[in-house]
């Protein structure tokens, strides 16, 4: 694959990037190139030059929920991890615009700071606006689709393209964004004493901690919870807390998140991804669904 030179000469390019030290769970392969694209005009103008010359791409933000390849990807990826503005909404009272490479810790801090209310439910999710847009992340707290009013995604010709849109548009991990380029979001929070906020997010920060594996290398949850069950309980009540698959293991404290305990590779995480599906089937004949998104060829994840 050749990179067009205006690509090239113009922006920050790593070539043979390898994308398991971009990504939380820390598997995987290299891309051919990884862009980082350092503000908004230049995001634009590489994703209508990709578009022009043939090439697909793909859009990694911190890399929390995937599963790279052990061979890596054949596409070009954008990595936005420098486009991370965020500022006051010039129109719009108590709303903040943020690019899509804003980490979420930052974005929930700086929204506490300001005393505004409505990101607590984000605290302890170590990723960026843009895939929380794109994923709608959250969870039984609330969700990003919770309070985005707007949201800016890039045309294949490159121009910024602003949508307005409202809280019934998104369900669990369901949003009309996913797949499209995001630049920006704009997030309608409402003031409130910082004390308040900070309580919440206190006692929301404690639950996580109790059950969940924060300090650990996750993807976060590995499969997305069934209508009417939970993931993490049919894991545990098929018997698979604690499997392991080589240094791929199901956390002992949370069943829906598979940790690197050390140097995993991607086969022995799919490998534990596939003996936990099926043990899963077996015992509640229930099949679970990624919610990880795999990236790459693998034999045995769809």
């Amino acid at each position: 694959m050749a990179l067009p030179n205006e690509l090239s000469e113009r922006l920050l390019v790593h070539e043979q990037g390898q994308l398991a030290s971009r990504t939380s769970l820390g598997v995987g392969g290299p891309a051919p190139f990884i862009i980082e694209p350092r503000n908004r005009k230049e995001l634009m103008f590489t994703v209508r030059v990709l578009h022009e010359a043939g090439l697909a791409f793909r859009m990694l933000g911190h890399g929390t929920n995937l599963l790279v390849s052990d061979e890596g990807v054949d596409e070009v990826v954008l990595h936005t991890r420098s486009m991370r503005s965020i500022y006051h909404h010039g129109e719009r009272d108590h709303a903040l615009r943020c690019e899509a490479g804003a980490p979420l810790s930052r974005l929930v801090s700086m929204a506490h700071d300001q005393g505004l209310s409505g990101l607590e439910m984000l605290i302890g999710i170590p990723g960026t606006v843009g895939g929380a847009v794109a994923g709608n992340s959250g969870g039984i707290h609330g969700s990003m689709g919770d309070v985005l009013v707007e949201v800016t995604v890039v045309g294949d010709d490159g121009t910024a393209r602003p949508t307005d849109c409202a809280a019934d548009e998104f369900a669990y991990r369901v949003s009309p964004f996913a797949g499209q380029v995001v630049l920006d979001a704009v997030l309608q929070l409402e003031p409130k004493p910082k004390g308040v906020i900070m309580e919440r997010m206190t006692g929301i920060l404690r639950e996580k901690a109790r059950s969940q594996p924060l300090s650990s290398s996750s993807s976060g949850c590995i499969f997305k919870n069934p209508e009417g069950h939970s993931a993490g309980q049919l894991i545990d009540e098929a018997g698979c807390k604690g499997l392991h698959e080589g240094a791929a293991r199901v956390s002992p404290r949370h069943a829906n998140f598979f940790v690197n305990e050390g140097h995993a590779s991607a086969v022995e995480m799919a490998s534990l991804v596939d003996r936990v599906r099926r043990q899963v089937l077996a015992a509640a004949g229930v099949r679970l669904e990624l919610e990880v998104e795999p990236w790459g060829r693998f034999t045995s994840l769809s």
